[in-house]
């Protein structure tokens, strides 16, 4: 019996094995989507498991040009892989991934906002996505729109090698683009925490402690304001305390004229394991459908593959 047919028999049942857990998990989500009812972002409970539709909010997500394709859009993502080689096949193994923004915020019209982190989520798509095919050895011949994208997102790019390998030992990498544009209707599934938050008291500057304590010195309304003890003499201790007050009302008021309208976030989806995270184009109806027979060749296929494997195995043994 050859190494060679030892090993490829090993991977055969372990794909397989694979294959049929993972058809089971794809199962199980599709239940869940099935299951759950769509929730509006302004009413909607937060924990797991938690299902909105919607659109990316053009409003507050600035648009931008994919690095491929050159669609107009509001979100997009480079996915970088590299092929591997073996004595019968190959296939491709992701190297890195990038997105243009950590995530996005989600309008469903509720009155509310969800804000949509994306990393970690599984990204199920409706449309094909644009592809740039070159080798480890001719980095520096890829488009200049692409290697823009890829410099301004280098440190969240941790296994991807930036430098030309000899021509020896090059390979070949793929570059894969997806995007979502401005209008495009979203299905999001997923573990919700709270998007309100109590705001933090802010510390008083001291610009506005002085300018409030000499305005306060030089107008005898707001003196007999502060005079606390009412005997008609401000003393340093009243002074100083109406200061502060003054002070922080007068900063508040001037930060917030001077602050960009945020939206109201109700809702924030994140990766939270174990439980699914799934971000797609697709129609409700479409995406069940689509990972229905999913699973079922994954049901099927990986106990095939892995007996297989096991079958080839106990022939050569026997």
């Amino acid at each position: 019996m050859t190494i060679d047919l030892v090993v490829h028999s090993a991977v055969g049942i372990g794909g397989g094995l694979y294959l049929f857990y993972s058809g089971f998990r794809e199962l199980r989500i599709k239940r869940t989507i099935e299951n759950i009812p769509t929730s509006k972002i302004n009413t909607g409970a937060v924990g797991s498991n938690v299902e909105i539709k919607g659109q990316i909010d053009s409003e507050v997500q600035t648009a931008i040009q994919a690095p491929l394709s050159g669609k107009g859009c509001l979100f997009f993502s480079i996915e970088i892989q590299q092929e591997v080689r073996s004595k019968d096949n190959s296939y491709w193994k992701t190297l890195d991934q990038c997105y243009s923004h950590d995530g996005f915020y989600l309008n469903d019209g509720s009155g509310a906002r969800a804000l949509v982190y994306v990393r970690g989520a599984e990204i199920k798509r409706e449309k094909s996505d644009k592809e740039f095919l070159t080798r480890s050895n001719r980095l520096d011949e890829l488009p200049p729109s692409l290697i823009q994208a890829l410099t301004e997102h280098r440190d969240k790019l941790k296994r991807f090698k930036w430098e030309n390998s000899s021509w020896l030992f090059s390979n070949r990498i793929r570059f894969l683009e997806w995007c979502f544009v401005s209008g495009e209707p979203l299905y999001v599934l997923g573990s919700v925490r709270s998007g309100f938050k109590a705001e933090k008291r802010k510390k008083l500057k001291f610009k506005y402690f002085l300018s409030a304590k000499n305005k306060i010195e030089q107008d005898e309304s707001l003196k007999d304001r502060y005079d606390e003890n009412r005997d008609g003499n401000l003393d340093p201790e009243e002074l100083e305390r109406g200061a502060k007050i003054l002070g922080y009302h007068h900063q508040t008021s001037q930060e917030k004229e001077e602050e960009k309208p945020k939206p109201a976030v109700k809702m924030i989806f994140h990766h939270t394991p174990p439980h699914p995270f799934i971000i797609s184009n697709m129609k409700e109806g479409t995406l069940v459908k689509k990972m229905n027979w999913v699973s079922a060749l994954k049901l099927f296929g990986g106990p095939v593959l892995a007996l297989a494997g096991i079958y080839y195995l106990t022939l050569n043994f026997l």
